[in-house]
């Protein structure tokens, strides 16, 4: 009867799990990211960005007097931004306004 109980436990452990690391789809993308600040954090720092309808990034880096600008684009379900060279990543819901991102998190006001 434990293990049942058990069982049971983790699969609804991992069923809450997947729910909430949803990878977001382009649409998704556009529609939760875009025209909204975003903080973000990593293990190299933290800052804001905001990804402005016209394609372009503002971001800053705490800590950093200089404010960064750049391009963005969406490549299928991929989130792509271009400073000196671009990089495309996968976002993924963790509930609510919250985020995953190349292991950093995002929080979207």
């Amino acid at each position: 009867m434990m293990k049942t109980i058990t069982v049971s436990g983790c699969m609804m452990l991992a069923f809450v799990s997947f729910a909430y690391a949803a990878t977001l789809t382009g649409e998704q993308l556009k529609g939760e990211l875009v025209g909204h600040t975003i903080h973000w954090k990593s293990k190299s720092g933290s800052g804001i960005t905001i990804y402005k309808e016209d394609g372009t990034i503002e971001a800053t880096v705490d800590g950093d007097k200089n404010s960064y600008t750049g391009t963005w684009r969406i490549k299928g379900n991929q989130m792509c931004e271009k400073f000196a060279k671009e990089a495309c990543a996968t976002i993924n819901s963790l509930g609510g306004k919250s985020y995953s991102k190349k292991g950093g998190t995002l929080t979207v006001e």
